[in-house]
């Protein structure tokens, strides 16, 4: 049996992979899903790969001994702008050097190292969509391709590639759900002393924008990321080239597309608050005077409803009345 489109499939791995419910639970306990969305490779960065590229040594089936795929690994195509083999050894190198890395800057480990993220954890399979759902505009714009790069399928195979880079990989709201697999956990938090940054940003202007849909609002990645820097490069905020470092908060907000035309003031503003007494009094102080004006006049309110009522039901009823019938009785 062969695929129904043309691929890097040499061996037909797919012939298995392509049935939803292939899986197992390994020898830690833990679910192992194997399907492969054809379709969806197809549309992705890597459909020039044959399987054995990224996941080496199966020789066999049923696989035994299957090594865990190592990103940085050298890739079949060379890379054009410098003649060698395309490897993500640079993205590696930029996550190694981030607030992400599992190292501190001695090249020790950190406290509970498996809570740091690898490429998977972030990159899971199926992120990959085409740039433009018109087909006829993608038709047109590999016929201007084509113009030049007229041998074999290198025009349509680049424009795949291509879009992938020009857009990103998933909505807004899809990179805060990444994020938060980590950063909205209680645990992982406490053990690393950090606060519900998700929580706290979706409370915020940005985060509300995102929630009703929109995709224009900034998310994790556009503040997070100095621009212009690879977007594995996260930095802590009290590194000094981190693009939310105090002194650079201003100029991130005033990227393109942003607030422009902001003064430094705008830097004032604070993203991620938690309304804990210890680490911001002046929030849980502000909270909690809100809260009790807002009980004092609702209750207020609800007082005056109710003493309207008692007049409409006894018009002609007053105090003194009531207590001179009591005494009668």
């Amino acid at each position: 049996m062969v695929m129904s489109v043309s691929s890097a499939d040499e061996l037909n791995c797919v012939l298995c992979h392509k049935y939803k419910g292939l899986s197992r639970i390994d020898d830690k306990g833990d679910f192992r899903l194997y399907y492969i969305n054809e379709q969806l490779f197809e549309s992705s960065p890597h459909s020039k790969n044959s399987c054995l590229d990224c996941h080496e040594g199966i020789k066999e089936v049923p696989h035994k001994n299957v090594k865990e795929v190592d990103c940085s690994t050298e890739c079949h195509m060379t890379e054009p702008s410098s003649d060698t083999k395309f490897s993500h050894d640079s993205v590696k190198d930029a996550l190694a050097r981030s607030v992400h890395s599992k190292y501190d800057e001695n090249g020790n480990l950190k406290d509970y190292p498996e809570d740091y993220p690898t490429c998977k954890d972030c990159h899971e399979q199926p992120v990959y969509r085409p740039l433009n759902k018109d087909v006829s505009s993608k038709e047109r714009d590999i016929a201007r391709c084509k113009t030049c790069h007229s041998s074999g399928d290198f025009a349509k195979d680049m424009y795949k590639h291509m879009s992938t880079r020009l857009h990103k990989f998933r909505s807004p709201k899809e990179n805060i759900n990444v994020c938060a697999k980590c950063h909205a956990d209680k645990e992982f938090n406490r053990r690393h002393k950090l606060d519900d940054v998700v929580a706290s940003y979706n409370e915020t202007f940005h985060g509300k924008l995102i929630q009703l849909g929109s995709e224009k609002a900034p998310d994790c990645i556009d503040c997070h990321v100095v621009r212009g820097e690879n977007a594995h490069l996260i930095e802590a905020q009290d590194v000094e080239t981190s693009a939310v470092y105090k002194n650079n908060k201003a100029r991130t907000c005033r990227g393109s597309g942003c607030h422009e035309k902001a003064t430094d003031n705008i830097a004032g503003f604070q993203t991620h608050v938690t309304y804990e007494a210890e680490k911001y009094p002046l929030q849980f102080y502000m909270l909690a005077f809100f809260r009790i004006v807002l009980t004092v006049v609702l209750y207020a309110f609800l007082l005056i409803v109710f003493l309207e009522l008692l007049r409409r039901l006894f018009p002609h009823a007053t105090i003194p009345s009531v207590i001179k019938k009591r005494k009668e009785k």
